[in-house]
This record gives structure tokens, sequence and C-alpha cells, in this order.
């Protein structure tokens, strides 16, 4: 193999490997905890479901700042997960002017304590996000080391 087709073939395989999956920096990635929501289901006497109603959740910790808004869904649901126990308030208004304000009791087991298994959180997941970079940039050397080596011994013997 002449110096120019291995140059050739350096280049080639730099311009491959630079072509990466797409995207990797910006991986999302997610932890689904279950038990610890609370849901809350709006409807009218008559069963009929305040879907897509706006919705305010107010914390005992701070009850003039909402913790969490938005809309119910298609069924008339809303959900939260308390941080503190005690009366969480849930105010939710249809446009039509009807409405709900109730308090939900949450007692000091229900909120989560800050705690949560390994695989739970994405703990796994975030290392993984580290060295995976990692692990490319050694293959990439480990590469390059090895064209270079047979490179070095093609010119060695000739």
């Amino acid at each position: 193999m002449s110096a120019r087709s291995l140059s050739t073939a350096i280049l080639l395989g730099a311009a491959v490997l630079m072509v990466g999956p797409p995207a990797l920096a910006h991986e999302v990635l997610h932890s689904i905890e279950r038990g610890r929501a609370v849901a809350v289901k709006a409807f009218f006497a008559d069963g009929e479901a305040l879907a897509y109603s706006e919705y305010l959740v107010y914390s005992p910790a701070d009850t003039r700042i909402p913790y969490q808004k938005g809309r119910t869904d298609r069924s008339g649901y809303l959900a939260f997960v308390p941080d503190v126990p005690g009366p969480w308030h849930v105010r939710i208004s249809e446009a039509s002017g009807h409405g709900l304000d109730l308090d939900v009791p949450v007692d000091a087991t229900s909120p989560a304590d800050g705690k949560a298994s390994l695989a739970s959180t994405g703990g796994i997941a975030s290392w993984a996000f580290v060295l995976r970079p990692l692990l490319g940039a050694v293959l990439v050397v480990g590469l390059f080391a090895t064209l270079i080596f047979f490179y070095h011994k093609r010119g060695a013997s000739k």
C-alpha cells in the first residue's frame, strides 16, 4: 500500500467516524415512578367530564404561587406529585364558568423523600451518557493507532 493510498484511507476513515449517531449530545433521559402521584377526576353531576379545563394546584408550603398549572385531560383527570404533606388545594375552572375548589389531604408517607433507587432515577443512564463519548474517543484513538502502526510497519519493511 502506498503512502498516498494510506493517507486517503485515513482521511476517509476519519470522515466516516465524524459522522456519528445523530444528536447524542441532546439525549433526553427519563425516569418512571409509580404510586407517588395524586390523581383528581372532575366531572359534572350527569357524569360528563370537565375535559380540557384549566387547573391550578397549590402546595401547603406556598399557598400564593401555583405549584402546578395546566389542563385536565379528555377524561377530566389531572395529576400531581406532592413534595410535602398537608392539604393541597386544587382549583379547576371551565370556560362556561363552572369549576371546583377542593383540598386534597396528603399524608407524610405519600410525598417523595428525595431518595430513590439508581434504576428509577435514570442514574445508570446518566453514567452511560458520560461513558459513551469516552468510549467513542478510545475507539477513534485505537483505530488511528492501529493505522499508524501498520503504516510504519510497511515503511520499515521496504
